[in-house]
């Protein structure tokens, strides 16, 4: 009897505990308001409303809609006082299978604050320090005497853009899928003696540096791709295996991970490849491999989560869960992007963007690649964090973005019209 009744305890506190356990994955929206003595201060707007909801559920709706989405997901949450989930549209236009709040997606750019926060970890550790330079560990890259981590990190070590905007990488991706390339590939890219197709220019332009270290602020993938490779080099660990022990673990980011060599081509979407084709494909059509796509992204954007995993590590990394308070206080040490920009305008620190907007202000990172795109954005004045993930290419349009309407739905307003 004594067996049984012990029995019967564990499982009573399993049953009690399993919700804990499991986490939050609902597919329906959902607002939680925990019982028990917050850990933060009360927010300084109800989160009771019982039409707040409805609000954000249409903010999401109405910005996939806008922006040529087949399907996505949000999050927005305040620790211990909000919690709202919900997603919208389709996971596979063929099937009608829905897209669903728990879906994968590759969050693109939002994986260079990973790469930045173990960077920092690094830089706790005394393994580096923000000023050494590229040259202890790539010494045969053009000036990496002069190139320092901060620059790297900063977008500001005149390394030029290649993955984005390089026409001729890109064929050389899409005709060679399963070609997986090395770090040291990339950074070669940045400076072949022949000149790389500069498909938003439409022109052939010089593969070189874009300015001296530090003059400037020039967004570069393969800077964040040297960032990887320095990790790898400093660890003596795979990138893959270093993320999932410094930060998926720790946070319980139990469904993120950076794909590996001849990882499946899932999570799939649909792209036009940012307009080069005339109408939305799927991407498997494009590549019978994801070698290609997750190695050139990388530590610069190859990380797969979801909308809930992307709440967590920013509020992890901005809260001071992966690094040290003058880590922090480094990574949101901000420069303008453009020379006489008004502080907030638009601003960098390391791994993250600062944005204005006319009456909030965000910090975080999104992201964008064939057939996927992300939002990580945290909104101080509100004290609240947002997630979000889609299948599709975004389209350009003049209308107010994710972060505005969901703002306008927290505060119970209406979302700001386009700018003139």
């Amino acid at each position: 009897m004594k067996k049984t009744g012990l029995l019967l305890s564990f499982l009573v506190l399993l049953l009690i505990a399993g919700p804990w356990m499991a986490g939050c994955g609902s597919d329906e929206a959902a607002r939680n308001v925990g019982n028990d003595a917050p850990k933060r201060p009360e927010p300084p707007y109800g989160w009771d409303d019982p039409e707040l909801a409805t609000r954000l559920d249409e903010a999401l709706e109405g910005w996939t809609q806008d922006f040529g989405l087949y399907g996505a997901a949000a999050v927005v949450t305040t620790p211990g006082w909000l919690d709202w989930s919900a997603a919208t549209g389709l996971h596979d236009i063929e099937t009608m299978e829905p897209f669903r709040v728990y879906e994968l997606a590759r969050i693109a750019s939002a994986t260079k604050t990973h790469t930045s926060a173990v960077i920092l970890q690094l830089v706790d550790e005394g393994r580096l320090t923000l000023d050494t330079t590229l040259a202890e560990f790539v010494p045969d890259y053009p000036n990496a005497a002069n190139i320092t981590v901060r620059h790297l990190l900063q977008h500001r070590s005149g390394i030029p853009e290649v993955q984005l905007v390089d026409g001729i990488f890109i064929l050389a991706v899409l005709l060679r899928p399963g070609k997986w390339f090395t770090p040291q590939e990339i950074l070669a890219w940045t400076y072949f003696p022949f000149p790389m197709y500069n498909i938003r220019l439409g022109e052939f332009v010089p593969r070189e540096p874009v300015g001296e270290p530090g003059e400037r602020y020039h967004y570069s993938q393969p800077a964040y791709v040297a960032l990887g490779l320095i990790i790898e080099m400093l660890t003596g660990k795979d990138l893959a295996d270093v993320y999932k022990k410094r930060i998926f673990k720790p946070l319980r980011m139990t469904e993120a991970y950076l794909p590996r060599k001849d990882a499946p081509v899932d999570p799939w979407g649909y792209t036009s490849l940012f307009g080069l084709l005339d109408e939305k494909v799927p991407s498997t059509e494009l590549a019978s491999s994801a070698n290609g796509l997750n190695s050139s992204g990388w530590s610069a954007g190859g990380i797969v989560a979801n909308a809930r995993e992307l709440t967590k590590f920013l509020s992890g990394f901005l809260e001071g869960h992966l690094c040290s308070d003058e880590g922090v206080a480094n990574a949101t040490e901000w420069v303008a992007i453009e020379p006489g920009d008004v502080v907030g305008e638009g601003e960098y620190g390391l791994g993250l963007f600062r944005r204005q907007y006319d009456d909030f202000t965000t910090v975080g990172h999104d992201g964008g690649l064939p057939g996927s795109g992300s939002v990580m954005r945290y909104i101080p004045e509100l004290d609240v964090y947002i997630g979000a993930v889609t299948n599709t290419d975004s389209n350009y349009a003049d209308l107010p973005d994710l972060v505005e309407r969901i703002h306008a739905a927290l505060v119970n307003e209406q979302a700001p019209p386009p700018a003139e």
